[in-house]
């Protein structure tokens, strides 16, 4: 006990446990010891018992040898020769009883009181406590008995006595034991907590130390972006999400043109200074997101990602360069024009991990410093040639929609039951005097990037008002023309009323015109597009979403939005008859759009047996290359005046 709350004192845990055992047993001993106490005690009272029937039996048979020697017959009243013994019966409980050879009563005594009444047993009671004597005389039996319950039951109190003596001491015992455990315990998390405080203290110093080993690892001394280590593995990162991205990641591999020739004729602190000072110039001119380091020397390389297009990447570029070409000014007291060659790779197209791109990157800013300097090429060739086509486009749109280079492509839109036109959509195109047709996805995105979107997409509203009113003029039935409205676009809060001033030059009622929107136009701000929306809707438009599936748009966006119809985007019907997971999407996108109150079309119906499973899925309007491809406005009057395809008179 001492070397249990000794070691509970020093809070050693492997000697609390032992001596926790030893307590236990100390436990144990106390009542194994009043157990064997109490059946000692029991044992004892039985054997008085027996011992008093004994004696009871011997002075009772001796008794009645010495009355009934000389008496020839029995007397008629045996219970004579009990009265002495009266006091003993009631005393112990007993019965003392006088039996001829037959078992016959002859006399008894129960408790102190004569009775003629043989002695009933209960069932599974204890066995009596029993002595016989056998009377010379007459054949008589004396017996002696006591109830062993009887015998047991007064001990109760001493057994009452017992454990209860037991029970205060083993309270006792705990009760100690566990102040004992108490105050170590308050004594241990004492130390605790001042071991803690010790070690928060180390962690803390620890912690800096390596936060300041991390940053001198992670960041270039000199120029205090990220260090070749730390790109890789942000880099890393960053590819890894590229691989589940629908947009462009691209790797840009910069050096500084002529810089041994600063580090010659200025000094090398002259060197260091340009250094820094283009590593901030590259930061306010790069995204927040995207990752810039310093690989060594006058090398250094940028992670862009999450880029729209291909163009995207050669702007950001031509900004980055268009940056450095600024002077440099107080660079140890000098004045420095420094230029910039720039490699480009693109994930996963010239590789897939950072060493790739590294190393494709590495041979595009070779040929773009054997190709002069101070300017960037991709290590795909092709896309060089895209890049300058990009920018020459890019610099045309104003003169293009001044002459009418833009013109609008219409492909029909077909009710399922009958095959009826029940609409068109306006597709733009370029038609440009030296690259003959361009299609939107080549010019749409630098569109956006020069901010000539949301004039290009006013041009296009009054052509399609104006198309329809050429249309009425010759006679022909109209169907509604859907147009493509971009993001940047819907944010205009002058839509609604360019809208109404195209409606109202060429004399065409809103029904006649529908406006589609895909998901991407609510990513930015949702509350504002649908406000734009609903106005559009007020003045009687047809309002579509376009592409559904495929953006980011939930249930609560389509519930909430003013629109008219869903139209299914084309990667979920290419395969709607042999792929059953795109079956289901269609089959639950028609249901939720009847349930909404909402027109179906299906998009890139190319084939028949595609046509069928949307039929029988309940589309109720498809369109696609298998009923109508796009065409200029001359070739659609036919299919107007005609109010079927014709493939509807074939089938």
């Amino acid at each position: 006990m001492l070397a249990w709350l000794g070691a509970a004192w020093r809070g050693s845990r492997a000697w609390s446990v032992l001596c926790a055992i030893l307590a236990i047993c100390l436990l144990l001993s106390i009542w194994i010891y009043t157990a064997i106490r109490l059946d000692d005690e029991t044992q004892q009272a039985l054997d008085r018992a027996r011992i008093e029937n004994h004696d009871v039996a011997t002075i009772l048979g001796a008794h009645l040898d010495d009355a009934l020697e000389a008496a020839p017959e029995l007397p008629p009243d045996l219970s004579f020769f009990l009265r002495p013994y009266r006091d003993i019966s009631r005393k112990a409980r007993g019965r003392i009883e006088i039996m001829n050879r037959q078992g016959e009563l002859l006399a008894a005594m129960e408790n102190g009181v004569p009775t003629m009444v043989p002695k009933s047993s209960a069932p599974h009671a204890m066995a009596p406590l029993l002595e016989q004597r056998l009377v010379a005389h007459h054949g008589l039996l004396v017996r002696v008995s006591q109830d062993q319950a009887l015998v047991l039951a007064t001990l109760a109190g001493m057994r009452r006595r017992h454990l209860t003596q037991a029970g205060l001491l083993s309270l006792a015992l705990l009760a100690l034991g566990g102040a004992i455990l108490l105050a170590a315990r308050r004594r241990l998390q004492w130390q605790r907590r001042q071991s803690e405080g010790e070690q928060i203290t180390l962690s803390l110093q620890l912690a800096q130390e390596k936060s300041r080993a991390d940053q001198l690892a992670a960041h270039d001394a000199l120029t205090g972006v990220a260090s070749r280590r730390r790109f890789y593995e942000s880099a890393g990162g960053k590819l890894l999400h590229a691989r589940r991205s629908r947009n462009h990641y691209a790797l840009l591999y910069l050096d500084i043109d002529r810089f041994k020739q600063v580090n010659e004729r200025l000094g090398y602190l002259a060197g260091d200074a340009l250094l820094h000072a283009v590593a901030q110039r590259l930061q306010q001119v790069l995204r927040e997101y995207d990752v810039l380091a310093r690989l060594g020397g006058d090398e250094f390389v940028v992670l862009l990602s999450e880029v729209a297009s291909e163009e995207r990447v050669a702007a950001i570029a031509s900004a980055v360069l268009a940056a450095l070409r600024q002077p440099f000014t107080s660079i140890a007291g000098h004045e420095i024009a420094a230029t910039a060659s720039i490699g480009i790779a693109l994930y996963p197209r010239d590789g897939q991990s950072v060493d790739a791109l590294l190393s494709s990157a590495d041979s595009a800013l070779s040929a773009a410093k054997t190709g002069g300097r101070d300017g960037f090429r991709f290590h795909d060739m092709a896309l060089n040639l895209s890049s300058a086509r990009s920018l020459e486009l890019q610099g045309r749109f104003a003169t293009a929609m001044r002459d009418d280079e833009f013109c609008f492509h219409y492909q029909g839109k077909f009710d399922t039951a009958q095959l009826r036109i029940v609409g068109l959509e306006a597709l733009l195109r370029w038609d440009h005097p030296h690259h003959g047709l361009i299609f939107p996805n080549e010019f749409i995105g630098l569109a956006e990037e020069s901010e000539a979107i949301v004039a290009l997409g006013n041009w296009s509203i009054n052509a399609v008002c104006r198309q329809l009113a050429q249309w009425r003029s010759a006679g022909l039935p109209l169907s509604p023309v859907a147009i493509n409205i971009s993001a940047k676009q819907l944010r205009d809060p002058l839509l609604p009323e360019t809208v109404t001033r195209a409606l109202e030059r060429h004399a065409i009622t809103p029904d006649l015109l529908e406006l589609e929107v895909t998901e991407s136009c609510f990513i930015d701000d949702i509350s504002q597009a649908k406000n734009v929306l609903r106005r559009l809707r007020a003045l009687g438009l047809t309002i579509s979403l376009d592409d559904y599936g495929t953006g980011y748009s939930g249930l609560s966006h389509i519930k909430m939005l003013p629109i008219h119809t869903l139209k299914i985007d084309r990667s979920f019907i290419r395969d709607i008859a042999i792929d059953r997971n795109d079956a289901m999407i269609v089959a639950s996108t028609i249901a939720l759009a009847r349930g909404l109150g909402l027109q179906v079309v299906a998009e890139g119906v190319e084939s028949g047996e595609q046509l069928a499973h949307l039929r029988r899925l309940g589309c109720q309007q498809v369109q696609g290359f298998y009923l109508h491809r796009p065409a200029p406005p001359a070739a659609v009057a036919a299919l107007l005046a005609e109010g079927r395809p014709a493939l509807a008179y074939a089938m």
